[in-house]
């Protein structure tokens, strides 16, 4: 009998040890998320402009259409059109895009630690951790309504989780072609992270 406590208890402290743990990791990526939503919008801007200069390497004729300078614009048509120019520009653009996104994946890798953290939450058992539980005993300072709060709070969130469903690193990939998409999907995962932190945000202690 002794010896079946003792296992369980064991269990239980496992438990409560995971459950703080992703706890907080939640806590502590929400407390940063202003740091980090400001180095990934400032990735984002850069991203845009990366955009933007891929798009005056090849000009069509629309951009004379548009430009109120003709004859600068019939120049720099012309100038696009040199095939040798066009490729070492086009590469020298995508070195800067894969150095960008080097950072940008590193931000993700701490997003992705948070996000697993929540998922892990929306799962875990509200019966569990209520006071009447003999077998769990949080750390001193805890109190099982503000861990039930979280759990509750992460549950609520979850749904918003499966806009992250994807391989960051295979999805990231320096491509000139597939640069609005980039961008696209970035300014994605701040605008749902912000909504996620604004769920969880003042649950834990």
């Amino acid at each position: 009998m002794d010896h079946t406590r003792e296992k369980l208890d064991q269990l239980a402290a496992g438990y409560i040890s995971d459950t703080m743990s992703c706890i907080h990791t939640v806590q502590e990526f929400c407390d940063r998320h202003s740091k980090w939503l400001l180095q990934r919008e400032t990735e984002l801007k850069r991203m845009r402009d990366i955009t933007d200069r891929a798009e005056k390497i090849n000009l069509t004729t629309d951009h004379y259409k548009k430009s109120k300078n003709k004859p600068k614009a019939v120049w720099e048509i012309m100038w696009s059109k040199m095939t040798q120019v066009t490729e070492s520009r086009a590469q020298e653009l995508e070195k800067e895009l894969e150095c960008l996104l080097q950072d940008t994946l590193k931000g993700l890798e701490k997003l992705t630690l948070f996000l697993q953290a929540v998922e892990m939450l929306a799962v875990t058992s509200l019966s569990f951790f209520e006071e009447e539980n003999p077998v769990c005993q949080l750390p001193e300072g805890v109190s099982a309504n503000a861990v039930c709060s979280v759990i509750t709070a992460a549950r609520r969130a979850c749904p918003l989780l499966i806009h992250f469903k994807r391989d960051d690193g295979k999805f990231f990939m320096p491509s000139l072609v597939n640069m609005d998409l980039l961008a696209f999907q970035l300014d994605k995962y701040l605008r749902v992270s912000q909504e996620l932190c604004e769920k969880l945000q003042k649950r834990y202690f």
